[in-house]
């Protein structure tokens, strides 16, 4: 009576420990869910110039609506809304690329893909920025003689160029390192989880 026990026993056991075998092969074989996380090359090497000049552009619009407000007025009249056009022209060469830098972040942390992909973005964005000019003269006495200028200066010697800018591309570079090397107890990789999860499987 005993052996039968045994027997059906051991019968049995086999088939408790395919469950988790089974379980295992589901996780290894879990797709990314986004499509920046399927294709980052696309997303975070190619898509980032575009996704800085985006921002770019809107900011760009932004600060146009801005200057129909200020229209007709000068220094003299208005010292207080020139010093504000002045300041919001400056945000041109600052916020993409801090926007586009904070984005890409986002999309590497959402899509599990490793940190070191929006080190490189950022990189890219940082690059961009420091070759990115915005100019803005202030009309002193008379309405309709300032001027406003956005100048990008794509050269394969860019660093000899009048243009070129480093100290705009220090905001990006920041947000690419703290993002890449703090906190990296995150996962990175869903495929690395399930490889750190088997051999404790087996062990067990």
């Amino acid at each position: 009576m005993n052996d039968s026990k045994d027997a059906t026993h051991a019968l049995q056991f086999p088939e408790q420990e395919e469950k988790p075998t089974h379980t295992c092969t589901q996780d290894t074989s879990t797709k990314y869910s986004h499509w920046y996380s399927r294709y980052p090359w696309l997303a975070f090497i190619v898509g980032s110039p575009f996704l800085f000049f985006a921002f770019t552009v809107v900011n760009c619009f932004v600060f146009y609506l801005f200057l129909i407000i200020a229209e007709g007025r000068t220094v003299e009249t208005s010292p207080v809304l020139m010093q504000t056009v002045l300041w919001a022209s400056q945000t041109i060469v600052f916020v993409p690329a801090i926007g586009a830098a904070l984005l890409l972040c986002w999309m590497v942390n959402r899509s599990g893909r490793r940190r070191l992909w929006a080190l490189a973005a950022c990189g890219i964005i940082a690059l961009l920025a420091s070759c990115f000019s915005v100019s803005c003269t202030l009309p002193r006495t008379e309405p309709g003689t300032g001027k406003f200028m956005v100048c990008f200066a794509a050269s394969p010697r860019f660093w000899e160029s009048d243009f070129w800018y480093p100290s705009q591309a220090v905001a990006p570079l920041i947000i690419g390192v703290l993002f890449a090397f703090i906190g990296r107890d995150t996962p990175t990789d869903p495929n690395q989880n399930v490889a750190d999860a088997e051999p404790r499987r087996v062990a067990a």
